[in-house]
């Protein structure tokens, strides 16, 4: 489909897709949301049991399309064929970076109304730098919400109300507040942070039946990546071992998209090696659901929180001379945030 949607506009989509009204769509204020559901895309006639977001960090729209449509993704492929896929992906947040659209897509509204403003940024009322996107933060990121701000996982708990049994399950995800199972609120119970949390949990990066290139875990956010993502199947697996006791609304994070990225820019052979690895995960998980004989009453949405464009190596240097010769305070918080002081 020759069109687009916007970050902020996956989370509404999601909650109308299991049922919940437009008019519940608000904040806690009982503001509107500024995303949408986007129902010119969706058939209202059909039945779904359950709702799947999966997110791909840092997936490359047009290269992701592209490997798909030559057959390099297959799952994504499936998902075209029985559905639809919008070449002009999704628009993010400024700054388009992690958690600022991870928490957009998760609460419908942009940075200004639900405060994570970045991975580092400046808190105004409290004087103090707020780093949430850490290895030894990363799992109480919910913490640094703004009051007004509401999960889809807590709207589509409220509306759902108490069923007895698993409504939202959240995986892999830093915004996880509501969520009826989550990730992070296993690692919360443990009492660990950082790097080290749960570590004895994740799998070997060398036995993945994923990975392509085994030089790549020499990177070691990517060797992270795949240790996560391989845990974050499993607990996908796990949450649909039944069909009658899976959650109603899924969310399923993955990271090593991110890391493929990170480690060797757009369209890269490391990139492109993450986007094949997710993608025979995400075949194993269809697979699964073709088996428990759900899968066609089940609607997945596949985004990205963000993509990537190549830089030029010779552009060096730093903007703090310039802003020094302003003679105006200033303080540089991480990517894109400059704040007058």
């Amino acid at each position: 489909v020759d069109d687009h949607a916007r970050l902020v506009d996956v989370g509404p989509t999601l909650a109308h897709l299991v049922g919940v009204p437009d008019e519940e769509l608000r904040d806690n204020d009982g503001l509107p949301l500024d995303g949408r559901p986007q129902t010119r895309f969706l058939d209202e006639s059909a039945t779904r049991s359950h709702v799947i977001g999966i997110l791909w960090d840092g997936g490359h729209c047009g290269d992701l399309l592209h490997l798909a449509e030559t057959g390099e993704l297959p799952g994504v492929a499936r998902l075209v064929e029985q559905g639809f896929a919008l070449r002009g992906g999704a628009v993010a947040e400024f700054p388009s970076i992690t958690l600022t659209n991870h928490t957009a897509i998760l609460t419908g509204v942009g940075p200004g109304r639900h405060g994570v403003m970045g991975n580092v940024y400046f808190d105004r009322a409290t004087g103090e730098q707020v780093v949430p996107n850490d290895e030894s933060t990363w799992h109480r990121s919910s913490e640094w919400l703004l009051p007004g701000a509401r999960t889809i996982f807590e709207t589509v708990g409220d509306h759902l109300g108490d069923t007895g049994g698993l409504r939202t399950a959240s995986v892999d995800e830093a915004i996880d507040r509501g969520a009826d199972y989550s990730t992070m609120a296993v690692i919360r119970a443990s009492g660990e942070s950082g790097a080290d949390a749960l570590d004895d949990a994740l799998p070997d990066p060398t036995t993945s039946p994923f990975l392509r290139n085994p030089a790549f875990l020499e990177d070691s956010y990517f060797r992270w990546g795949v240790r996560v993502d391989d845990l974050g199947l499993q607990q996908m697996l796990d949450l649909f071992a039944d069909a009658s006791a899976a959650p109603t609304l899924t969310w399923w994070a993955n990271v090593v998209t991110d890391c493929g990225h990170h480690g060797g820019g757009p369209r890269s052979e490391m990139a492109r090696d993450a986007l094949r690895q997710a993608d025979a995960r995400l075949t194993v998980f269809l697979d699964h659901l073709e088996a428990l004989g759900i899968l066609d009453d089940v609607t997945i949405l596949l985004t990205a929180d963000h993509g990537f464009e190549g830089s030029d190596p010779a552009c060096t240097g730093s903007w703090h001379s310039a802003l020094d010769a302003l003679e105006i305070p200033y303080r540089d918080e991480g990517p894109g945030l400059v704040y007058v002081i």
